[in-house]
């Protein structure tokens, strides 16, 4: 059994619009944050959509929502201050998804503010960490060395905004024990292939996690 809902959830700067999708039972629950609203991202973005759809499948309760400014979550898109806004959905979810392992996953302007929040070392902690299309054209990642959580990372072969060399030796050189996954013959928005990348997430989240009993 499950079941959807469209909300509204306190933000530091008032409500955020978020989307929650409860498995019942469910084995862990996550937050899947998306990319910068500037370039049309938003929570409906596809790649968001069906990694978020993906978890839900296999046991998850999951979380999506938009930024401030967003869709109709209340306030002004700022660039930087988005990080309270994915610590404010970390808390809410964990409040809802009282003792299930918590996992964090954002997509490009998303993995930034998951990371940095992670960096941070602000509570909730998520037991791991993924990062789709990570931007290291746009951002400073140096960082990652602090976070406290497992990571994985999945990228497009010939992503734009975080070209495949460039992301290898930065995990190579902070996060050795980072996992990543690569898509091939795809760019920054995984054009075609939002299921293919809902299906690298998913295999990496299940690392992540104790074993089923």
């Amino acid at each position: 059994m499950s079941y959807l809902r469209r909300f509204w959830f306190e933000g530091p700067v008032g409500k955020l619009e978020g989307l929650l999708r409860m498995a019942c039972p469910a084995r862990a629950a996550a937050v899947v944050a998306h990319p910068h609203p500037q370039y049309g991202g938003t929570m409906d973005n596809p790649v968001v959509f069906h990694t978020e759809r993906t978890l839900h499948n296999n046991g998850f309760t999951t979380l999506r929502f938009n930024f401030r400014g967003v869709g109709h979550s209340d306030g002004v898109f700022d660039g930087r201050a988005e990080v309270e806004d994915f610590a404010a959905a970390m808390r809410w979810l964990t409040g809802v998804a009282v003792g299930l392992p918590l996992l964090a996953v954002g997509y490009s302007f998303g993995s930034w503010c998951m990371l940095r929040h992670a960096e941070r070392g602000d509570a909730p902690r998520a037991q791991g960490l993924i990062a789709i299309g990570l931007p290291t054209g746009l951002y400073k990642f140096e960082g990652m060395g602090q976070l406290g959580s497992p990571l994985a990372v999945v990228q497009g072969s010939e992503d734009e905004l975080g070209p495949k060399a460039e992301v290898e030796q930065l995990l190579r050189n902070i996060l050795p024990a980072a996992q990543l996954s690569i898509l091939p013959g795809v760019g920054h928005l995984f054009e075609g292939r939002a299921r293919d990348v809902g299906t690298a997430v998913l295999a990496a989240a299940l690392q992540m996690l104790p074993p089923l009993a």
